[in-house]
């Protein structure tokens, strides 16, 4: 049993397990280069870690804005549901007193003889009282009504017959309680007495005639109290609603107190926040909250230097001692690959800055002990190396030489063969012209003391040679040679165009009753020399112009031996290999060609390798 009681066998799986992913990860970065690896732990063990921390931190911090923001709007609906609650409470209060006095119960059941008798009454019971409840902010006006009907209308005082068709009268009848609390819009035809009120209507049955109908109405501050909702909104816009109506409001759509109440589907076009109903005395209310604005964003205004400044602290300094260390890493080995460059460029030189006395300072010290043991020895090899070389660049010199001498006899030989095909079918005076246009190509051979001529002298000799093929196909054979100027300096090896020119007279043109058109023209493109041959005679087909252009493109030195056969012949191949020799690998032949129509050879030559 091995720790914590687990079996050896499973142990040994779990480690093996933690090595093969070990190993896999370990050949995953031997594949990176240093800095990358650099790069991998800073992304990974500082700047993720950090971003996280941030945002974590980031998101605890809109966690509690936001909780704080619904807090405050509910404490704000609270807060407003509370006042109007405070407000109903101290008119109701004010309502008990009066509900309670005995005084004010015997003035309203008295049934007064004469008018004097009256106001005497009247002066003495209810100045103590209106003056007490005048003394309440909240309470507005206070109206005494009985069905007395020795007591006479006025002051603060009426019968009930005066006011039992007004709306609030109705409303209390309807509500069969003895308390009644109503808001509701006065629309006297009297302008001035055009406005809203809020009123707690009450019953004054507890001491005195029971059979009297006795009430008390208190009309409340209406203003007062639409401004400790205002007080309580902070910001926000508040709607308390009485059924369809918008009671108390700071909205600036309300046009105050001599307009009446807005309609509450108002606030269906509103972003509701919070929303308190309630019942007070026997009314139902609503309160809603819309319109408060959080404060995060200032928050994170205020904090944002602070946190953009732990962001770099947390960010830039290791990434600062990382990329001193990475520095002190891949300077030093970035010096030892370039000079290991050198050597295998055999450029064997010493370090010679001292770098260190860690391990690649000790790595660097063996590169130069490694470096002074290869330059002996390659001392005592270097004879021997160039006598291999020159006798390499002797063996290429002596093939071009065989190439070159290869193509003159079987150049003569078509030229004499086309002498004899001419002598028969015509007389001796055109034979003449013609021996005399094979002396110039031939006195032009002799001359040249180089494998490598430019394209101007080229010119000259093809020019000599389609002459001869004029004189031979007569005048339906014709030729065009469009080569500017500035392509005349250009070197190529000898009679090459030539012998392009020769495979199109003799395999292209040479079919009875037709002998068509050869154009040989010269441009430059993309850093490339184009030379084109083209004629109108018989063409290939597609298998044909494929295995001529790979022939052409790839063989070597030893294909001449077995071009006898083969399509492009020995002049065609001659010349491919001495071009790709002269003017470099990157030299290419292009056919195109379409069976009865014609075929065009384009040979491509990198001007940067080109000899002027």
């Amino acid at each position: 049993m091995g720790r914590l009681g687990l079996p050896n066998s499973f142990l040994q799986r779990e480690n093996k397990w933690i090595r093969n992913i070990f190993d896999r990860l370990l050949a995953l970065l031997n594949n990176k280069r240093i800095k990358e690896k650099i790069i991998y732990v800073y992304v990974l063990c500082v700047l993720v870690p950090t971003i996280v921390t941030n945002v974590i931190i980031l998101g605890s911090s809109l966690r509690l804005s936001i909780n704080e923001r619904k807090a405050n709007i509910n404490n704000i609906a609270d807060s407003v549901s509370h006042d109007i609650v405070k407000s109903l409470e101290s008119a109701v209060y004010v309502t008990v007193d009066l509900y309670t006095s005995a005084s004010i119960s015997n003035f309203l059941d008295r049934q007064y003889e004469t008018d004097g008798d009256y106001y005497e009454k009247y002066s003495t019971v209810f100045s103590n009282y209106v003056f007490y409840a005048s003394s309440k902010h909240l309470v507005s006006d206070i109206t005494f009504y009985s069905d007395n009907s020795t007591m006479i209308n006025g002051g603060k005082y009426y019968r009930i017959d005066s006011v039992n068709k007004e709306g609030w009268y109705k409303k209390f009848k309807n509500a069969g309680t003895e308390l009644f609390v109503y808001p509701y819009y006065q629309n006297n035809r009297n302008i001035n007495n055009k406005k809203r009120m809020i009123s707690v209507i009450r019953k004054l049955n507890y001491l005195g005639l029971k059979e009297r109908e006795k009430l008390v109405k208190l009309d409340l501050n209406y203003n007062q109290i639409n401004e400790a909702v205002n007080s309580s909104a902070f910001n926000t816009t508040v709607y308390v609603c009485h059924g369809n109506s918008i009671i108390f409001t700071n909205d600036r759509e309300d046009e105050g107190l001599n307009t009446s109440f807005l309609n509450a589907s108002l606030i269906k076009e509103k972003n509701v926040q919070a929303h308190r109903a309630f019942t007070a005395y026997g009314i139902d209310w609503d309160v809603y909250v819309t319109g408060y604005k959080s404060n995060f964003m200032v928050d994170i205004k205020h904090n944002l230097i602070l946190m953009l400044v732990l962001f770099l602290a947390d960010a830039l300094i290791p990434a600062f001692m990382l990329a001193l260390f990475s520095n002190s890493i891949t300077r030093r080995i970035l010096l030892l690959g370039e000079y290991l460059e050198k050597v295998r460029n055999e450029k064997f030189e010493l370090i010679a800055a001292k770098e260190g006395k860690d391990e690649i300072g000790e790595l660097l010290e063996n590169y130069n002990h490694m470096t002074l043991r290869m330059k002996a020895f390659i001392e005592n090899e270097l004879k021997s190396k160039l006598e291999q070389q020159e006798l390499v660049m002797a063996r290429q010199q002596a093939e071009l030489l065989a190439l070159s001498s290869q193509i003159n006899p079987h150049f003569l030989f078509n030229v004499l063969e086309s002498i004899r095909m001419r002598s028969v079918l015509k007389g001796e005076e055109e034979t003449s012209h013609m021996i005399e246009s094979l002396a110039r190509l031939m006195r032009k051979s002799a001359d040249w003391g180089s494998d490598y001529i430019t394209i101007e002298q080229e010119t000259g000799f093809m020019r000599d040679y389609l002459e001869l093929q004029k004189y031979r196909y007569g005048e339906d054979f014709r030729y065009k040679i469009k080569i500017e100027e500035k392509f005349h300096s250009y070197k190529l090896p000898s009679l090459v165009l030539v012998t392009f020119v020769e495979n199109s007279c003799v395999h292209g043109l040479d079919r009875p009753g037709h002998y068509g058109s050869i154009f040989v023209s010269a441009y430059e493109r993309e850093g490339y020399l184009y030379l084109e041959i083209e004629d109108t005679g018989i063409g290939m087909e597609k298998e044909q112009v494929e295995e001529l252009e790979k022939l052409l493109n790839e063989a070597g030195i030893g294909e001449l031996q077995k071009s006898a056969g083969k399509p492009a012949g020995l002049g065609m191949l001659n010349a491919c290999i001495r071009l790709r020799k002269f003017c470099g690998e990157g030299t290419r032949i292009i056919i195109e060609s379409e069976p009865g129509e014609g075929t065009c050879i384009i040979i491509r030559i990198p001007l940067e390798e080109r000899e002027m």
